[in-house]
C-alpha cells in the first residue's frame, strides 16, 4: 500500500475513478456515487484515505503509546471496501492509506486518474460550508475532471 502521495500516484491507472474517503457520511455518499460511475465507465475504483499526525502551536501534543494512525485509517476503510465489493462484485476496487495532506494526496492521485470525486464537506470545522478546503484544492489543482458530490436534498 502506498505510504506517500507521490507513491500513490504511481498506483493509479488512467481508467480509475479516485474518491477521497474520510469516514464522514458525506464521503460515504461520494464513495457510492463513485462506485456507480466506475461501473458505468468500465473503470476501476480507488478509495483514498489520508491521515496526518496531529499538530499544534507551541508544545507538542502527547500521543498515546499505542497510537497507530495507519491502522486506524485502515480499520475505517476496510469495512467500506468490503461492502463495496459485496455490492459491486464485478468492479475492481483498490484502497489506499496515505500520510500527508488530503488535498495534496488527491491531486497527486489525479495525475493518472480519469475522474476525482470528493464530498462536498467532511470532518473538518465549518462542515456546513458547501465546498471545504480539500475540495477547493482539488477543484483548482487536479489534473483530471473533479466531481464534488453533494447529496441531493430529500423531496419536500
Amino acid at each position: 500500500m502506498p505510504s506517500d502521495p507521490q507513491d500513490l500516484a504511481s498506483h493509479i491507472t488512467e481508467d480509475a475513478v479516485v474518491v477521497g474517503y474520510d469516514g464522514s457520511p458525506a464521503s460515504d455518499d461520494a464513495v457510492r456515487w463513485a462506485a456507480a460511475q466506475a461501473t458505468r465507465t468500465d473503470g476501476r475504483l480507488d478509495l483514498v484515505t489520508v491521515w496526518e499526525y496531529p499538530t499544534s502551536w507551541g508544545n507538542s501534543l502527547p500521543l498515546p503509546s499505542d497510537y497507530d494512525p495507519v491502522h486506524d485509517a485502515e480499520a475505517m476503510l476496510d469495512p467500506v471496501m468490503a461492502q463495496l465489493r459485496a455490492d459491486n462484485p464485478s468492479l475492481e476496487i483498490h484502497g489506499h492509506v496515505v500520510e500527508g495532506h488530503a488535498g495534496e494526496a488527491l491531486v497527486a492521485a489525479s495525475q493518472h486518474a480519469s475522474l476525482l470525486v470528493v464530498a462536498s464537506r467532511g470532518h473538518r470545522a465549518l462542515a456546513g460550508v458547501v465546498l471545504g478546503s480539500v475540495g477547493l484544492h482539488c477543484v483548482t489543482m487536479a489534473a483530471c475532471p473533479v466531481v464534488v458530490y453533494r447529496h441531493p436534498k430529500a423531496a419536500h
